[in-house]
């Protein structure tokens, strides 16, 4: 018993320590992360400006192609927001909305956090431009709410994401520079990523090279036609390179649509087939198909050079393309090769 009291004095004066803490820390956590582009301010804030484009260079979309996103609102206009669902690990599920916007200079979010935990955070684009080359400035706060913020004192936001904010900057940077004929068309960044297990709806075959175009523009229609006529949510269209055989100069490779696991489409020629979770590096690769071979050569390089042994199939994610998107030089798709 003799021990009680100076235990009880020793948890007082810690929780009155814990206390002063999260009195004199702030309340939040803050980074920022800068990037130089070779264009002007106003074509960047015309990228930054919509909620879609963010998911053509930000690392967590790349990340995690099981991801779905709802727009609400006219996108890039003041109000518009974007909800997103994923892989718990990976992405989560949150919404992000356009707070303000100041045409050439600023564009501010505010992000809703709400799996795997709750949290709120601000995000704010700055622009300058000086000599044609704009400097954009990314500050991102995240909120930590008394008494929880004592635990800043054991965990750096920028520590643990600056890099993911980083590689997000030069994903913005290489497509703007490469939709203004700014970027050398050899310079394709290899970022890695980890792939998770997904599952996709398929029709698969053995295709000559010459048709691979045409069986993807015959045969991804029908995969989204049955998805929406069974009330299947979709992702991105993608291909699927199981074997590229030189010889013969053709592929077995099937079109493909991401779908939650579980899914069954009653269809002749569909199958539902499961792609493991796995290592992987990735380009982002804009503009028309004709030279996404220079793409595929820069990571059969980076392989090479960093002793990697690749894992089939080879995925190639066409975030925009023929279906939603005219000008060609707008086209995006996203190459993963799967590592071990």
């Amino acid at each position: 018993m003799k021990f009680i009291k100076p235990f009880l004095v020793f948890v007082f004066f810690v929780a009155l320590s814990a206390v002063i803490l999260s009195l004199l820390l702030p309340a939040k956590q803050k980074l920022e992360k800068s990037v130089t582009i070779q264009a002007p301010a106003a074509v960047i804030y015309e990228q930054l400006s919509k909620l879609e484009n963010f998911n053509k260079w930000s690392v967590w979309s790349q990340q995690d192609s099981s991801t779905e996103y709802t727009l609400t609102g006219a996108d890039g206009t003041v109000g518009a927001a974007t909800a997103w669902t994923g892989d718990p690990a990976l992405s989560g599920e949150g919404k992000m909305e356009i707070m303000a916007l100041e045409p050439g200079q600023k564009i501010s979010h505010s992000i809703r956090f709400k799996k795997p935990k709750k949290a709120k955070a601000t995000s704010v684009f700055s622009l300058k431009e000086a000599n044609g080359a704009t400097t954009v400035t990314w500050n991102f706060e995240m909120a930590t709410p008394r008494p929880w913020n004592i635990f800043n004192l054991f965990y750096s936001m920028d520590k643990q994401m600056g890099r993911d904010f980083e590689k997000g900057l030069v994903a913005l940077k290489q497509l703007t520079e490469a939709s203004t004929g700014k970027a050398p068309a050899e310079s394709f960044a290899v970022h890695p990523m980890d792939f998770p297990a997904t599952t996709f709806a398929v029709i698969r075959q053995e295709v000559k090279w010459p048709d691979i175009t045409a069986f993807l523009s015959q045969h991804l229609p029908i995969l989204y036609e049955e998805a929406a006529k069974n009330n299947i949510s979709a992702g991105a269209a993608t291909g699927l390179y199981f074997v590229w055989d030189e010889k013969n100069q053709q592929a077995d490779m099937a079109a493909a649509i991401p779908v939650s696991a579980g899914t069954k489409m009653p269809h002749s020629i569909i199958r539902i087939t499961g792609v493991d979770g796995s290592k992987a590096v990735y380009v982002n690769y804009t503009g028309a198909y004709d030279k996404m071979a220079d793409a595929h050569m820069r990571l059969d390089k980076y392989l090479a050079d960093n002793g990697l042994t690749q894992k089939q199939p080879v995925v190639e994610q066409y975030i925009y393309g023929p279906a939603n998107e005219k000008d060609t030089a707008k086209w995006l798709t996203k190459i993963v090769y799967l590592v071990e």
